[in-house]
């Protein structure tokens, strides 16, 4: 294999490979914070938020100053409202309110919810012409992908909450539905998220400087809410002996929500917001492989299934996504392009 072979292979797998890799570090960062946020330590979750976010722009920035310099225009009024926006939904809308929403609910009814995101996704990207739904057999096989994934995750979770006596129904009657309703809006902005991502990185080609344009804003709105609800100074302190919170922020800031923030968006502009979010079911898969493997939790024959039924499903949406990347000669400018059906509309419409 020559070595421009070898570096289409690596340029054709890598997104496959980043996103199995932002899943695995978040089912880590899940297994911290566990730990982290016990109620008898009484740990705010949205200090660990924002405390992770200010770790995230440190890195962000830095590479964005590094790697984007000479070739970074200058943004417009437009690419800034609409970082400012793209990091509201992100991150006070989804981040900050699947953080807060624990209050109200289990972590276990959240976990199945967030499995939610790929069919929400997708179901948005048909609505918004950003992906084509024809009734063809890669579109049937699309659909089936994400409701098959979303099963999967649904029974490994439900699973693993039975062994663990956790009733995911539980909490009261009000408070279980202001969780709810969190929970919905949460998915909803990050799902509205990974779709304008995708428009705003074709205008903007500097995917580390948006990326850290985002990030900034959507920190210092968080920072913003997080000083109206947590008025007493000793939440905000960090606990060094005997807690994993400082271990937590760090991890989280740099790898979880820093540079896995940046292969989200990178691998939106690369492939779509649909094949981005189809990893996500993963996160079930491997925090059932932490739990069963270095926990130590007994595994059922349901969470095995589960597990099948979500590879399963992420190689079905997967092979369909990969049959729409064809090659497509195209006279625009006098060059010729590789671009994807679904979204070679948009990228024309940006052209015009």
């Amino acid at each position: 294999m020559s070595m421009g072979e070898l570096g289409s292979a690596v340029e054709a797998t890598a997104p496959y490979v980043v996103m199995t890799l932002r899943q695995l570090a978040l089912a880590v960062l899940l297994v911290i914070l566990q730990s982290v946020l016990d109620p008898s330590l009484g740990v705010s979750a949205v200090v660990i938020v924002v405390y992770e976010q200010l770790v995230s722009i440190l890195i962000l920035c830095s590479l964005a100053l590094l790697f984007d310099r000479g070739r970074r225009p200058k943004p417009s009024f437009q690419i800034l409202s609409w970082a400012f926006f793209i990091g509201f939904l992100q991150i006070p809308v989804g981040e900050l309110m699947f953080t807060a929403s624990l209050r109200y609910i289990t972590a276990t009814f959240q976990s199945v919810a967030m499995n939610l995101i790929p069919a929400v996704v997708f179901v948005l990207a048909v609505a918004c012409r950003q992906e084509r739904f024809s009734g063809s057999a890669r579109s049937l096989a699309k659909l089936c992908g994400v409701l098959v994934s979303t099963a999967g995750a649904i029974l490994v979770v439900f699973s693993l909450s039975s062994s663990q006596n956790d009733d995911p129904s539980a909490g009261s009657g009000d408070g279980r539905f202001i969780g709810s309703l969190m929970v919905g809006l949460a998915i909803l902005g990050v799902a509205t998220a990974n779709l304008f991502v995708e428009r705003v990185a074709a205008k903007y080609p500097a995917d580390l400087t948006l990326a850290a344009m985002m990030n900034l804003f959507g920190t210092f709105q968080t920072l913003m809410v997080a000083a109206v609800v947590e008025r007493n100074p000793s939440s905000w302190r960090i606990k060094w002996d005997g807690s994993l919170q400082l271990l937590a922020i760090l991890y989280g800031g740099t790898v979880v929500t820093g540079l896995s923030y940046l292969a989200l968006n990178w691998c939106i502009h690369k492939k779509g917001p649909v094949f981005a979010t189809a990893f996500s079911p993963l996160l079930v898969i491997f925090s059932f492989l932490i739990q069963t493997l270095v926990l130590g939790v007994a595994a059922k024959h349901e969470s095995i299934i589960g597990a099948v039924l979500v590879v399963g499903g992420l190689y079905l949406l997967l092979w369909a996504k990969s049959k729409d990347y064809q090659i497509q000669k195209m006279d625009v400018g006098g060059q010729t392009h590789l671009i994807e059906d679904s979204i070679a509309e948009p990228m024309l419409l940006n052209k015009a």
